[in-house]
């Protein structure tokens, strides 16, 4: 196997050199040396052990999932009729919105061509080639952006919608569970009395139970929502919020949904300023009801969630790695009557309870991305990185580009980078501290 792994090395390098060299498909631009500084080839010292990809024949096989056949009563809808979502043509390289990878090699993505976000990728070779498994959604439906959760190898749900959009712009949500090749349609979902619905969140905690949150308009310091729930699989959805009365969670925008099992969940959100505090809400029973969160200030800035304190904080990247242990990111602008600018303050605030108590420490600020309660990196365009919770950072890079990130371990990370007229797959095996260009393609 070592020599394998020696030869696998070698044939990763010469592959990373090349692409570091060579410009992407004419047709979508990249980074360039002349926009941007050149991206580094990767760094391997001889005297410290580095990580390695893992070959295909060593990574652990995922089982499909066997799905219970129908019943009588609750047969699969029939596939939506109508022309469908083109497949990219073979050879061109797509444009990522979203990226899940599972292990070294295997993963997936959203994305399209030209800034589009209706198609649905998966890879098996660590990001070079992606097959297009976008599901079968008819053109015509209105919907052009995908929001998709990724439970692992194999299986994984989407649904369509945009923004703004009249309706009905998402009527079902897809299924898979054998890595994209068949995609099953779920029944009809209950949009009645809503004048516009867009979705941002899709989640779901096992095979069976997961929760979408759609948009259904803005104003006057609220965010209207409503929640639809599952509890099999996806292919029936039951809507638990009314938009327009339930006020317990309607007010400021949200950012972000999470569960921990069939009942408990959050939400975070951002007030702008309009409620004193960060926005955070909790469900005991499955999202039918929502308490707020009242987290403590810093105790470093002690008044900083007084109604008097004029500052606007905000909530997201929330997280937990089991029923205990979480961690979530707060964001805070604070203006000052003597200065034109304002200046900003962020904070990791962490649990041991399950979210019963939060304590706070600063941070660099940008998104949170852990691998573990004590591997993290603070993700802007100064990179930092965090091997004890949070407690103290060290700046491993400072990049030109912004980028959606996805790490897996503390060594291996992924970047869908962008500027504002070109865009990149980038890959480090190091934490961060060096990034090399990937030539993602479309394959068969």
């Amino acid at each position: 196997m070592r020599p394998k792994l020696g030869l696998l090395l070698i044939l990763l390098l010469a592959v990373l050199l090349t692409g570091c060299n060579e410009s992407l498909v004419a047709s979508q631009p990249v980074l360039s040396p002349e926009t941007q500084p050149p991206l580094p080839s990767p760094i391997i010292p001889t005297d410290t052990p580095q990580p390695e990809f893992i070959p295909t024949e060593a990574l652990p096989t995922t089982a499909l999932v066997d799905v219970p056949a129908p019943t009588a009563t609750n047969a699969p809808p029939p596939i939506p009729s109508g022309p469908r979502l083109e497949r990219l043509p073979i050879g061109t390289e797509p444009y990522f919105t979203q990226l899940h990878m599972v292990d070294p090699l295997s993963g997936w993505a959203t994305g399209g061509l030209n800034g589009s976000t209706d198609h649905v990728f998966i890879t098996r070779d660590g990001g070079t080639g992606w097959s297009d498994v976008t599901p079968p959604q008819p053109v015509d439906s209105g919907a052009q952006d995908v929001t998709a959760f990724f439970f692992d190898a194999s299986t994984a749900w989407a649904t369509f919608s945009s923004l703004p959009a009249p309706l009905p712009s998402f009527p079902v949500v897809w299924h898979t569970s054998d890595a994209g090749q068949t995609w099953q349609p779920s029944q009809l979902l209950d949009l009645s009395g809503l004048e516009q619905s867009y979705v941002t969140d899709l989640y779901f905690v096992d095979m069976q139970n997961g929760w979408l949150l759609t948009h259904v308009g803005v104003g006057m310091s609220h965010d209207y929502v409503t929640l639809f729930r599952t509890s099999d699989g996806g292919l029936t959805w039951t809507r638990l919020l009314d938009p327009y009365n339930d006020g317990q969670i309607q007010i400021c925008q949200k950012t972000g949904l999470l569960f921990l099992d069939s009942q408990v969940g959050w939400l975070t959100g951002d007030c702008g300023g309009v409620m004193a505090g960060a926005f955070l809400t909790h469900t005991e029973d499955g999202g039918l009801t929502w308490s707020y969160v009242d987290l403590p200030a810093p105790a470093e800035n002690p008044l900083l969630f007084d109604v008097n304190t004029p500052a606007a904080c905000g909530s997201d990247d929330l997280h937990f790695f089991d029923s205990q242990s979480g961690l979530l990111g707060v964001h805070c602008t604070l203006y000052d009557s003597s200065s034109s600018e304002p200046t900003f303050a962020d904070y990791l605030y962490t649990t041991l309870d399950g979210g019963a108590t939060w304590s706070s420490t600063s941070y660099p600020g940008g998104a949170l991305a852990f691998v573990s309660p004590l591997d993290g990196w603070a993700l802007s365009r100064d990179i930092y990185q965090t091997a004890d919770g949070g407690l103290t950072w060290n700046l491993v890079n400072d990049v030109h580009w912004d980028a959606r990130f996805n790490f897996i371990t503390p060594e291996f990370g992924w970047a869908a980078s962008y500027t504002e007229t070109e865009h990149a797959l980038v890959a480090t095996t190091d934490g961060g501290a060096h990034w090399f260009m990937l030539e993602p393609l479309i394959v068969p």
